[in-house]
């Protein structure tokens, strides 16, 4: 006896995937079928909610994060407070959190960043805390350079296999390097950051494809006891809907053979953050501000091990 229920001939089946398989016969599409016997609605305007797969129909209760904001500010702070914090614990049971979602989780989801859990609850790192999440970074106020790395005899280093090395103002020399496309410390000692430089299409093939060879990298930093931060060049925006730029002019090319959806590549980026808690993803705003913000993570005296980056990044810290 199966588990799942056709609604339209209730034949039973042991799994999903057979029942989408089934549904063929009825000549219903997946979608017409769970928005026609499962009804679920923006809880913003009412509008029924958009399907993409299965998990995301029953876990969304919004179109986009413009309709969440607004439902948000429409409702009492009691009843925002209690849907944010409902969120999390849905996320915990669910995908048994260890530690407090970052910036860069929460903006990969349909959910509320960071700074709007500051607003509504004081402190978002002490709501994860009484969640019982674990915190890799504290709250900031500034990032302040450390005048010790101002020194001359401290310099970036830039792997021999980085194709298109960044420019930077201070010093640099090309050295081999474990892992990262880019370090930072003189030449008997380097600083444990070590920045993985992703062009957009770098930073989809990595975490599609190259999900297996990326994860051995990661593993060799976290043996080593370093940091490593992914540090995209590409907008946070595009890293999420990046199958709309196929149709662009100048990236038709970078991802006509592409397969994986935003949301695999996202649930992906998502795993890595979670399993190890060394590791960050920043996206910035093109190579430019990738030079500058790398710089500026290298001579921080350490943001990196204590502050969510991104975070940093969207309120105009880093």
């Amino acid at each position: 006896m199966g588990n799942v229920a056709c609604q339209i001939c209730e034949q039973e089946f042991e799994t999903g995937k057979s029942l989408h398989l089934h549904l063929k016969k009825h000549k219903i599409r997946i979608v017409e079928y769970y928005q026609t016997h499962y009804p679920r609605h923006d809880l913003h305007d009412g509008n029924i909610i958009k399907f993409k797969n299965k998990d995301q129909y029953f876990s969304t209760d919004f179109n986009s994060k413009t309709n969440l904001r607004l439902w948000l500010k429409e409702q009492p702070k009691e009843e925002s407070q209690k849907y944010l914090r409902n969120f999390l614990i849905k996320r915990i049971e669910k995908k048994h959190l260890v530690y407090s979602p970052t910036q860069v989780e929460l903006r990969s989801l349909m959910a509320a960043p960071v700074q709007y859990y500051n607003e509504l609850f004081g402190n978002y790192y002490e709501l994860c805390e009484e969640l019982g999440l674990e915190n890799k970074y504290k709250p900031f106020n500034e990032i302040v350079s450390g005048p010790e790395w101002a020194k001359s005899e401290y310099m970036i280093y830039i792997d021999t296999r980085e194709q298109k090395p960044l420019k930077f103002t201070r010093p640099m020399q090309v050295r081999k390097l474990d892992y990262g496309d880019y370090a930072f410390g003189s030449e008997s000692k380097l600083h444990d950051c070590y920045i993985e430089r992703k062009s957009l299409a770098d930073f989809v093939g990595t975490l599609s494809g190259g999900f297996d060879r990326f994860s051995r990298e990661v593993e060799r930093s976290v043996d080593a006891g370093d940091y490593l931060v992914v540090l995209v060049e590409s907008k946070m925006s595009n890293a999420t809907s990046f199958q709309f730029l196929r149709k662009s002019h100048d990236k038709s090319r970078v991802y006509k053979n592409v397969r994986a959806t935003p949301e695999f590549i996202m649930h992906n980026m998502r795993k890595i953050m979670q399993e190890y808690p060394k590791v960050q993803f920043l996206f910035v705003d093109g190579r430019k501000e990738a030079a500058r913000v790398m710089e500026k993570i290298f001579t921080s005296g350490g943001a990196h091990k204590q502050i969510d980056l991104q975070l940093a990044y969207d309120l105009g810290k880093l």
